[in-house]
Parts: C-alpha cells; sequence; structure tokens
C-alpha cells in the first residue's frame, strides 16, 4: 500500500465507484500501476488538531493494508465535521472501512 500524492484524485473521483458511510466517502478504480495507491484527504476545518488528523490517516492506512497486492487506486474523503473528535471516532471508521474493503475485495 502506497499513500501517494501521485495520484489524481479528481480522476479516481469520476470514474471511480464509490462507496459511501456517515463518516467518509470511498472512491476505488481499478490502477494501472503494479501497486495499490491510497489517497486521503481530511481537511484542517474537519478535524483542527495535526496529531488527530496524522492518527486518523494512520489508521486508514492500517485498516487498508489488506488490499496492498491489488492493483487499485482508492480516495478517502472524510466528511462528517469531528469537531468534537474522540478514539472512538478512530474506531468507527476502522469498522466501516473493514466492510468496504471486503466490498472492494469482492468487486475486483
Amino acid at each position: 500500500m502506497i499513500t501517494s500524492s501521485n495520484i489524481n484524485f479528481d480522476q479516481v473521483i469520476k470514474k471511480g465507484k464509490p462507496l459511501s458511510s456517515k463518516y467518509y466517502s470511498l472512491y476505488y478504480t481499478i490502477s494501472e500501476e503494479n501497486s495499490c495507491r491510497l489517497g486521503i484527504s481530511i481537511p484542517k476545518s474537519s478535524i483542527p488538531k495535526a496529531h488527530d488528523r496524522n492518527r486518523l490517516k494512520r489508521i486508514i492506512r492500517n485498516t487498508m493494508l489488506g488490499l496492498k497486492n491489488e492493483t487499485i487506486d482508492i480516495v478517502f474523503l472524510l466528511k462528517k465535521n469531528l469537531d468534537q473528535y474522540s478514539i472512538n471516532d478512530d474506531m468507527i471508521v476502522r469498522t466501516h472501512l473493514l466492510k468496504d474493503i471486503k466490498t472492494i475485495l469482492l468487486d475486483t
């Protein structure tokens, strides 16, 4: 799994298949690269503290490790405004992501 700044977010969002939850939107498409690329967007306005944003990004990357051998591009967009951010939010997002990973694996 490569967290990549080379991934074109707009292209994956337009051409990719969406998966959505109350907390985030996830778009994925088959990649032309030989590796899985992950793009994560967590705006400062959603989670003001940098250490909280970094913790959530780390959890997202670790949760997506099950897809590291796939040739797929994934874009994660946080949509819920988490002003009162807590560690519980991390676990909720992780649980939803695990379900979405199973969906992605079945689809590819």
